[in-house]
């Protein structure tokens, strides 16, 4: 009997990190929620909005005996780009303490990705989108640049695997 998750076993796996209920923090969980519309994902991929969530996955992938051959987490954070510039951020350069302007959604997260890639041998890339600041009260609702950001953001993760778009 198998009872693993269904992401432990995909090949690859995309996480849309992020609260939807404060502004432009809801870029990780659009790009997913824009991926799974307007693209078609393989049955060996896994794309998923984990809201703020993502460090218990992350657990059940690194404790696991079947792990994804790469990881795609993608976030967004307040790195001084400029507004609705995506980039990556290799795992190396993830900080290892809480600063102000990094986040994805606490520490034990970007130490439970090093694990990951360093020990457990999986890919880890993060996906990020430069949103400034990010509101300390109820404000849903991306701003226009990060709206774009979001297709430009899933345009390129569905090119890096090859995934083409869905017919309209």
């Amino acid at each position: 009997m198998d009872t693993l998750p269904a992401f432990c076993s995909a090949r690859v796996v995309i996480l849309g990190v992020g609260n939807m209920l404060f502004g432009d923090d809801g870029f990780g969980p659009e790009v997913a929620d824009h991926l799974t519309h307007h693209y078609c994902i393989p049955d060996d991929a896994y794309v998923m909005d984990v809201g703020t969530g993502a460090r218990k996955l992350l657990f059940t992938i690194t404790i696991g005996a079947t792990r994804p051959e790469e990881i795609v987490i993608v976030d967004a954070v307040d790195w001084g780009q400029g507004s609705g510039q995506v980039f990556e951020i290799p795992v190396e350069e993830l900080p290892l303490a809480k600063v102000d302007d990094f986040s994805l959604h606490q520490v034990p997260t970007s130490n439970m990705l090093r694990e990951l890639q360093e020990q457990c041998g999986v890919k880890v890339t993060v996906v990020a989108c430069d949103v400034g600041v990010i509101p300390q009260e109820i404000a849903p609702g991306l701003s226009p640049a990060i709206e774009q950001a979001v297709i430009a953001a899933a345009k390129q993760i569905a090119d890096r695997f090859g995934w083409l778009p869905t017919t309209p």
